[in-house]
């Protein structure tokens, strides 16, 4: 049970953000709301010198030593992050030896750590992160850091599996790196601080209608023959070559558009291919895009700034592949002006806000219910390049954290598990080394395994299709 008395101090206890204070009461039953960044170390490692990195790791996120307190005030309960020096931060060593013989190494570590993952995470009595180092040989390992999402996004998980590797990398060599590395984990577009505006009429509405369709619209799926009583969720992933990732970048600038827009409109255009070659109609698709808020306002420079955009679109506004992209990013550009991204803020502040006086268990009941009413198609988030590189201040498209002492990165996994439960297909894309990474995660209760990894390659052929090879 919640804690209900006040911090002692303002420097002892902080107060959880809006977001993070709504991930944190929306996780009941299904929803686990945890990301995990996966690493696949090819080479010799000292163990012990590693275990050691990550407990120094984590003195950069203050967040990762401290439970949740529920504080009452006059306005009602409130959520604290309060320090637990009295708790080690959990790391776990697994020996794999002899697993990679049936399945993929991301498999093998998924089902090792399924029953953490599946548990009921009791943020008010333990940490909301945790590492995991898995042994497969002499010379591959993956590295694992977990973490709650009420802790931060997909961009804080990054940047702590890095800092997890440069202390590491400095305990083994003596030898500080990353001089290249651009400062955040993860490079985003950059965004233009929001100012306050008066909003009109039309503003109102457009905003009552965009925040309803994904509650009231019946959002078409791809047809599935999963079973509807199976609460797992398939981890799927491909990886494009580098000259496929710069053949649909340049693709991408050649129509005037942005690569988000080209997955939106690849995810919904392959939901529609897939059901006609089912026999089921085209209808009402919503597919939901996550954008970064970070520098749009201050208060949203923290570890959780991601906000939702949607977009609603009709069987015969896809008829045209082109002109179905074009639309996507004249509606995100539309929604960007009309400051949608902060309206999603907004509500969630004022959600919390109505909520305050009903105590944690009530509120809980209540968000998680809320929060699974946004019923969409497919949900995508583009996080951007992993590790990049800095040249002349800016991230580049490469990454720059490969070599770590004798062992080298090659691959990197970016899951989100279990975020939320009537979120079906979440796909997750990112670039490591030049190349992009396309990772879905597909609920069990509508495709099988076979059937998610039909679906990912749909998506990324409709990616390459419309992307012209070099003559």
């Amino acid at each position: 049970m919640p804690m209900k008395h006040p911090p002692q101090t303002p420097q002892e206890a902080t107060r959880l953000d809006p977001l993070s204070e709504m991930l944190a009461l929306s996780t009941r039953r299904n929803t686990k709301n945890v990301i995990i960044v996966g690493v696949e170390l090819h080479g010799p490692i000292e163990m012990d010198l590693m275990v050691e990195g990550t407990r120094r790791a984590t003195q950069a996120y203050p967040q990762f030593q401290r439970c949740l307190r529920e504080v009452k005030g006059r306005g009602g309960y409130c959520l604290y992050r309060e320090p637990r020096p009295d708790l080690e931060f959990p790391v776990f060593v697994h020996s794999m030896e002899g697993t990679l013989s049936s399945q993929l190494p991301m498999d093998a570590v998924l089902n090792r750590m399924a029953p953490r993952l599946d548990r009921e995470w009791d943020l008010f009595r333990e940490l909301p992160a945790e590492c995991h180092y898995f042994r497969f040989s002499e010379d591959f390992y993956v590295l694992c850091p977990v973490m709650h999402h009420s802790a931060g996004d997909g961009g804080t998980a990054s940047e702590f599996g890095r800092e997890i590797l440069f202390s590491y990398h400095e305990l083994l060599t003596g030898q500080k790196p990353g001089a290249s590395c651009y400062q955040q984990g993860v490079s985003t577009a950059q965004k233009r601080t929001a100012r306050p505006r008066k909003k009109t009429w039309n503003d109102l509405l457009f905003s009552a209608r965009n925040s309803l369709a994904p509650v009231l619209a019946k959002s078409s799926l791809p047809a599935g023959t999963g079973d509807p009583h199976d609460q797992r969720q398939h981890q799927t992933k491909r990886i494009l070559s580098e000259e496929e990732t710069e053949r649909i970048m340049k693709a991408s600038q050649a129509r005037g558009a942005s690569l988000i827009d080209a997955l939106a409109a690849s995810t919904a255009l392959a939901v529609d291919i897939w059901n006609r070659d089912r026999g089921v109609p085209p209808g009402v698709l919503t597919t939901s895009i996550s954008v970064n808020m970070r520098g749009r306002r201050k208060e949203l420079d923290t570890a959780n700034n991601s906000g939702l955009l949607y977009f609603t679109s009709k069987p015969e506004q896809r008829k045209d592949p082109d002109q179905f992209a074009r639309l996507i990013s004249t509606a995100r550009i539309s929604q960007f002006r009309k400051q949608m991204d902060l309206e999603f803020y907004e509500n969630v502040v004022r959600m919390n806000r109505a909520l305050r006086r009903l105590p944690y268990e009530t509120r809980r009941r209540i968000v998680h219910f809320i929060s699974n009413k946004h019923q969409v198609s497919v949900a995508v988030t583009l996080l951007g390049v992993i590790w990049p590189e800095e040249k002349n201040g800016r991230p580049t498209a490469n990454s720059c954290l490969v070599q770590v002492g004798e062992a080298e990165a090659l691959q990197v996994y970016g899951i989100g598990y279990k975020l939320l439960s009537s979120t079906h297909l979440l796909l997750i894309v990112y670039f490591f080394r030049n190349r992009l990474n396309l990772a879905l995660a597909a609920s069990a209760c509508l495709f099988t395994r076979e059937e998610a990894e039909a679906f990912l390659d749909l998506i990324q052929r409709q990616l390459l299709e419309r992307t012209p090879e070099k003559p």
